[in-house]
């Protein structure tokens, strides 16, 4: 197989990986990146092209449609990313939603909050990876809240990427994502969240993660169980594929949050591609003894990956997080990392020495800083434990700046 890497920021490493790099304009330039993509796969007819992340999906779903090649379909992969779209898809299909409405000022919130209490969730209509995502608890933080989002929505770099691909792809956006924003009840409840590929429509599940959220500031990810022990799994895959169906997605990947409250299963959010937490493949592997991003270049080269399903064990991987403006001044090598896992648990890092850590609300907060996997045999909650408290040991210092 010869690899060809086209993506905006690449770097001297990816030259000992790939046959051929080259360096597309950035994601926001979607109509830029379209056509020198385009001319290039004109002449050299690639067999596939692999499109697992936020900012290739809208791209690559354009460029598999031109060639034929494997991929979700257009359509889909607009309403994995076009949020607002998406849920009045879920609430056609009768899958369940929070209340939901588009908004673009206090009015509009208030309205929503009149319906469903308080808290309320403000979002940008496009997914960007938790940022403009705020939680608004209480009638006195709407003003703040929604001026924050108004000035979010009208720099974003994630919504002019979005128009990009509306002009491009001639398609619909059903509102306004300048000037709109999606309002949404808070789902509270079990989280939970389905991961696995799509062999064309089929869905093959690694299986149901339970999360664990930051609280202050929310909405950061502290940990995944796997798989789940909060809840009836086989009720959330079975809301995970008809989740799919409506949406009409397929020979992609997909990750798909939920919330599981007295039985009743609620979508947060579909992606129509890998997910990419620190430590992700490693713990699907717990059960799948493949690597999904190999099993995901088999999918776009239109071969079948083998599936296997081991759940003779329990896995948690957990994180260490930074949630306040700094930079690491301590932290152990990636040699000394490595020499403390075992075959029960792995060690990883998700910063360098000297890298700068920004709090949120700052829409950069990105506060993953080390990662453990822990397996146990009977309990993932068990492994959760042994992970934590590897991180906490950890000799890392981050000097608040």
């Amino acid at each position: 197989v010869r690899m060809v890497l086209a993506d905006d920021e690449p770097t001297i490493s990816d030259l000992d990986i790939f046959d051929e790099v080259w360096e597309l304009p950035p994601p926001e330039r979607l109509a830029e990146a379209h056509d020198l993509l385009r001319r290039w796969c004109d002449k050299h007819r690639p067999d596939g092209i692999f499109l697992q992340s936020e900012r290739g999906l809208l791209l690559g779903s354009l460029i598999a449609r031109e060639f034929e090649l494997k991929g979700p379909p257009v359509e889909a992969a607009h309403l994995c990313s076009n949020k607002y779209l998406q849920r009045v898809t879920l609430s056609q299909a009768g899958i369940g939603n929070p209340l939901f409405a588009l908004g673009e000022n206090t009015v509009d919130v208030h309205r929503l909050a009149k319906e469903a209490g308080f808290p309320v969730v403000l979002k940008c209509v496009i997914s960007t990876m938790s940022r403009l995502v705020t939680l608004v608890n209480s009638q006195k933080e709407v003003d703040t809240a929604v001026a924050r989002m108004r000035d979010g929505i009208a720099k974003s770099l994630d919504v002019t990427r979005l128009l990009g691909f509306a002009e491009t792809a001639k398609v619909d956006l059903g509102c306004d994502p300048r000037r709109q924003f999606l309002i949404e009840s808070f789902l509270g409840g079990d989280m939970v969240e389905t991961d696995g590929l799509l062999i064309g429509d089929r869905p093959y599940t690694f299986g149901v993660c339970e999360q664990v959220q930051s609280i202050d500031p929310p909405f950061f990810i502290e940990a995944y169980l796997f798989p789940a022990e909060c809840t009836d799994t086989r009720t959330v895959e079975s809301v995970s594929d008809a989740t799919i169906k409506a949406l009409g997605l397929r020979d992609s990947a997909f990750s798909i949050e939920m919330r599981v409250s007295n039985g009743v299963v609620r979508i947060i959010e579909v992606n129509g591609r890998l997910g990419w937490d620190e430590g992700f493949s490693e713990l699907f592997q717990v059960h799948t003894h493949q690597d999904r991003i190999h099993q995901a270049l088999q999918l776009a080269l239109g071969m079948e990956p083998r599936i296997i399903h081991d759940r003779s064990r329990f896995a948690a991987l957990a994180y260490r997080s930074c949630y306040y403006d700094g930079i690491v001044e301590e932290l152990p090598t990636r040699d000394e990392v490595t020499k403390m896992s075992t075959i029960e648990l792995r060690l990883g890092l998700a910063t360098n020495r000297g890298a700068r850590f920004v709090a949120p609300p700052n829409p950069e907060a990105y506060p993953h800083v080390a990662w453990a996997l822990a397996t146990h045999p009977a309990s993932s909650h068990a492994a959760h434990e042994i992970a934590r408290q590897v991180l906490d040991r950890l000799d890392i210092v981050i000097r608040r700046a």
